[in-house]
């Protein structure tokens, strides 16, 4: 009978405690293949954010409260705070630094219904949000939707807006398919006060490649959800509203990201309100995420260990408790002719088979924790458990085994086979 064969069976004999190991050994793995994965992905965002220095900075307008525009709600009323529109001339002041290469402006928010060619009103995507009375979108205009959009958006099907474009309109993809909108439909945008409303063309369906945080948009109305975002060129942004706004936000790239810092300083110099406008720069967010990033790396890896030294531990005192159990079965063994390494083989195999079912086991439930809501709040993108992952659970597993088996037996291999046989006596 082979050794398998005799591992099958004790282990069908012993059912209880071949049970205790697994669950073990299952707990052990889950756990690992869990914090592997999340450390892994904080490794490749934080190599993301090393190999993807940023380019860019914004330059975007401060809001203040203007007397003439109130809001009311029931029997409240209160001030809006309107935004100090980025003029030409102070965008020409920027762009003249020595470096700074092109720039890409976002209209200020406008809001508006959106209707098709047949004059029927479109539904905006709510998802779980309850949809209220006010079924508007939300209208940004942008002069380069490539520029200004690249890092949030990713174009499905259609072209980007750019400063040629006229007349032209880029919705989500979940709006696009709940309003069966197709490359080329004419939409019609209506803004308040506007009967007539401007005909666009849809020219391009985006999707968000940043993923919103659903806490925060159970709060918001329909037409605040990026799904219900409508892009359209800086023309049309300026047609809808009669010139009463302008642009509120400009994103400039600079020719060598090496010289951001530099170039950064420079414009803060310039001769500029800056009561008025502020420049932000998201290499300091970045670095923010990357400390960020770290952290979660550094405190998971430390967990890792210390979840294999606790496995170790535990397993150990199983094998040590079952060792002690079998004494009278090891001294027969001894006393047919069985050498002890061939023993100590045996009850590494007996080890093995709960272990590669517990392996199994967890790599499925290691694929749904991962996807599931309980780790979206480290922010962090983890992916299906890769093959690489459980390459290191079965290594880590091998020397988690044979480290404990050597420790359990111990006494097995250094004990005299005649000491062996008057402690079962």
């Amino acid at each position: 009978m082979n050794r398998i064969s005799l591992a099958v069976k004790y282990l069908t004999r012993k059912k209880s405690r071949a049970f205790l190991i697994l669950i073990v050994f299952f707990a052990i793995n889950v756990m690992a293949f869990t914090i592997i994965s999340i450390r892994e992905a904080a490794d490749d965002a934080l190599a993301d954010l090393e190999q993807k220095p940023l380019d860019y900075f914004y330059l975007d307008s401060q809001y203040e409260t203007d007397q003439e525009t109130v809001e009311v709600e029931g029997s409240t009323i209160s001030f809006m705070s309107v935004p100090h529109l980025i003029t030409d001339e102070v965008i020409e002041k920027i762009m003249i630094i020595d470096g700074i290469k092109t720039y890409a402006a976002h209209y200020a928010f406008l809001s508006g219904k959106i209707s098709d060619h047949n004059g029927s009103p479109l539904e905006l995507a709510a998802y779980n949000v309850p949809a209220e009375e006010d079924d508007a979108a939300s209208i940004r205009g942008v002069s380069d939707s490539d520029l200004y959009l690249g890092s949030i958006i990713n174009l499905t099907a259609g072209k980007h807006i750019t400063p040629d474009s006229q007349r032209e309109a880029m919705v989500n993809a979940q709006f696009a398919k709940q309003n069966n909108l197709n490359i080329g439909d004419r939409l019609t945008i209506t803004t308040p006060g506007d009967t007539s409303g401007t005909e666009v063309v849809l020219s391009g369906i985006y999707e968000n490649t940043v993923e919103p945080d659903e806490a925060g948009e159970t709060e918001l109305f329909p037409s605040e959800l990026s799904e219900n975002f409508i892009y359209v060129d800086c023309g049309t942004a300026l047609a809808l509203d009669d010139g009463k706004q302008g642009i509120v936000s400009v994103k400039f790239f600079v020719d060598r990201p090496d010289q951001m810092t530099a170039i950064f300083a420079q414009a803060q110099r310039l001769d500029i309100d800056w009561n008025k406008y502020v420049l932000f720069n998201e290499a300091d967010t970045s670095l923010i995420d990357a400390d960020s990033v770290k952290a979660v790396s550094n405190q998971f890896f430390v967990l890792n260990a210390v979840i294999i030294f606790a496995g170790f531990l535990v397993i150990t005192l199983i094998l040590m408790l079952q060792t002690k159990m079998r004494e009278n079965e090891i001294a027969i063994l001894l006393s047919l002719g069985f050498t002890k390494n061939r023993i100590v083989l045996q009850h590494i195999i007996e080890v093995m088979i709960p272990a590669g079912i517990s392996i199994a086991a967890a790599y499925f439930t290691g694929n749904y924790l991962i996807s599931s809501k309980l780790f979206q709040a480290i922010h962090i993108t983890v992916n299906d458990i890769q093959t690489v992952t459980v390459v290191q659970i079965i290594v880590t597993n091998l020397c988690l085994l044979a480290a404990s088996i050597c420790v359990s037996d111990a006494l097995l291999l250094y004990a005299p086979p005649k000491t062996i046989f008057e402690k079962t006596n």
